[in-house]
């Protein structure tokens, strides 16, 4: 960026004025990466506040549990957010926080079945078992063309050529496609490795798709049914390799998924109790100002806050902060009044927040099992798309939960469903458990009646019609991880005291473990940026936190600093502009 290298390094040391000697830092959330950040605060002795603009903490994790149909049963529960975690090295930041800092035992870890052979996969009206497929059609060799799509003298509507349809979607996509994408992670360290998947963050997976692995229209389509969401293969192919990571990690074998007994939220539930300065609720920041008076070293929030039929403004002050909002929900925050460049302007109005639906029903029994489905997905190219069964339990008549996950869904399939999500018992809501209950019996060959006759409760999420999160997840755009997506990783304000958190700032979109790293490199950058923040100047607060809370898989701890120089200096020559 043109900026001399002898520049990055440390500034002068910055004394403050008695009346800004003690303030806080100030973290708004009290979703995982805010939490994470209060503990990792709590650990060097700085203070802090959390502004949470709900009447709850978690954030995007969220464990729905039915209450009004057989109270006190065991297990009768789903999560609208995040549900299951593989035990992997680009997750262990995940297990260090449940297993050390929170010091979960192996009860409250629960293996899930990510596959089950009698699940079903439900495509062009035609049911057949997952296992039965994987022999047939999905093999790599040949294919028997269960869903009647292949193109044929026979079948004069099929629209995929037999050669693709005898490899299969799943080699065409994970291994031919992705496999050596992901082998860059297992040949060098994550941050090379992901430096060099940049080369290529121009293409979407389609564009990948046609023009370096020379797949027809027609073909990448049909992956896309088979592989993903629909519309996701528009979408950045450097995501799809960063989330094929997860679930074919190259470097580990036959990795163990698991899932929290009780539920997701016993993590933050957890977190929460651990932090000694609990958030306030209520607390929707409206505005993040930088103190000219102060010569841009405080910063203050305003909130809307409301009690019981009650709701005024209020303001505070803060040292920094560290914002781990949804960029989405951030972009509705008034910013007019901090110095943000016009990249961090840019990033905030276009990467883009994923929309992502789950609609849970509570049966009488988990009537699955008697057809051998234990564990594991099904898929369809029908509205609920995703039917995932529970691997936790027993529930109600079975070895596992009687709860499914009748529809879990995202991109443009989510929206066909989300219209209906007006409110619990609504009309609207009436039609989407009509239309859900009737996939479900399509996919499963039963009388709907059945499946009604088993019906008790359900409950519908929608994470983009919600007001604090905007989005279910971030997933960007073609090129975005290259040229937009790194401005928000660096501080933000005249003075670098505005850090941005949340899994949309890490490279783990999605997953808890992408918050949690993000939280950990704001909290790095910040004691890089302000070294007056050091409770003890006698002790190096950077190998404390390192020795605390170990390096990063994504950030290089002395890069990272440059990183933080660099923003610094591009501010310097910004203001030789005004």
């Amino acid at each position: 960026m043109g900026i001399a290298p002898h520049k990055l390094v440390p500034g002068p040391l910055y004394t403050p004025s008695p009346a800004l000697r003690h303030l806080p830092v100030g973290i708004i959330g009290a979703g995982a990466a805010g939490l994470y950040t209060a503990m990792i605060l709590d650990s060097l002795g700085i203070k802090y506040e959390i502004l949470e603009g709900s009447a709850r903490h978690g954030g995007r994790i969220l464990t729905h549990e039915f209450t009004k149909e057989l109270p006190g049963a065991p297990y009768q529960y789903f999560e609208c957010g995040a549900m299951r975690f593989p035990d992997i090295f680009l997750m262990r930041r995940t297990f260090d926080l449940a297993r050390k800092r929170l010091g979960m035992g192996a009860d409250k870890f629960i293996e899930v079945i990510m596959h089950s052979d009698q699940a079903i996969k439900h495509f062009n009206g035609i049911s057949v078992l997952d296992g039965q497929y994987s022999k047939t059609d999905d093999n790599g060799k040949t294919s028997a063309d269960t869903f009647k799509i292949g193109k044929s003298e026979k079948n004069k509507d099929g629209y995929i050529p037999q050669e693709y349809l005898d490899q299969g979607a799943s080699k065409l996509y994970n291994q031919d496609t992705l496999g050596p994408l992901r082998q860059y992670f297992v040949d060098a360290p994550f941050a090379e490795a992901f430096l060099k998947l940049m080369r290529l963050d121009k293409h979407s997976v389609r564009s990948y798709m046609r023009e370096t692995m020379g797949y027809p229209d027609s073909v990448i389509r049909w992956i896309e049914t088979m592989q993903w969401r629909t519309g996701g293969f528009d979408m950045s192919l450097t995501e799809s390799v960063l989330a094929s990571l997860s679930f074919e990690d190259p470097r580990s074998s036959n990795p163990k998924w698991y899932c929290f007994n009780g539920g997701t939220h016993i993590i933050t539930d957890g977190m929460l109790e651990k932090v000694k300065t609990k958030p306030k609720y209520h607390k929707r920041v409206t505005a993040i100002k930088e103190l000219a008076a102060y010569n841009n070293q405080a910063i203050e929030i305003q909130v809307d806050t409301q009690n019981p039929g009650r709701r005024h403004t209020e303001s505070g002050m803060y040292s920094n902060i560290i914002s781990t909002l949804p960029l989405s929900v951030l972009r509705t925050v008034d910013l007019e009044d901090i110095y943000l460049s016009v990249g961090q302007k840019n990033a905030l109005r276009e990467l883009q927040y994923q929309p992502s639906i789950k609609i849970g029903i509570q049966f009488k029994s988990a009537w699955w099992e008697k057809m051998g489905i234990k564990g594991g997905q099904t898929s369809t190219d029908r509205l609920c798309r995703s039917i995932v069964y529970p691997s936790y339990g027993p529930g109600m008549d079975g070895q596992y939960s009687n709860v499914l996950i009748a529809a879990y869904n995202g991109m443009l399939d989510s929206q066909r469903l989300a219209v209906y999500m007006k409110g619990y018992g609504s009309p609207e809501e009436k039609t989407l458990l009509d239309i859900v209950m009737k996939d479900l019996a399509a996919v499963h060959r039963k009388p709907v009646d059945e499946l009604w006759d088993e019906y008790l409760d359900y409950f519908a999420w929608d994470w983009y019609g919600n007001t604090f999160s905007q989005g279910a997840f971030a997933w960007f755009g073609p090129g975005q991880f290259q040229e937009v997506y790194p401005h928000l990783t660096m501080p933000a304000g005249k003075q670098q005291r505005l850090f941005f958190a949340g899994d949309a700032v890490s490279t783990c979109h999605g997953w808890l473990v992408g918050a949690l790293n993000s939280a950990w490199r704001c909290v790095h950058d910040m004691l890089v940026a302000h070294p007056e923040l050091n409770p003890n100047p006698n002790e190096d607060i950077i190998k404390k936190f390192i020795n605390e809370w170990g390096e990063s898989e994504e950030w290089d701890e002395k890069k990272g600093a440059k990183h933080v120089y660099l923003g610094r200096e591009l501010f310097k020559r910004q203001q030789q502009l005004a």
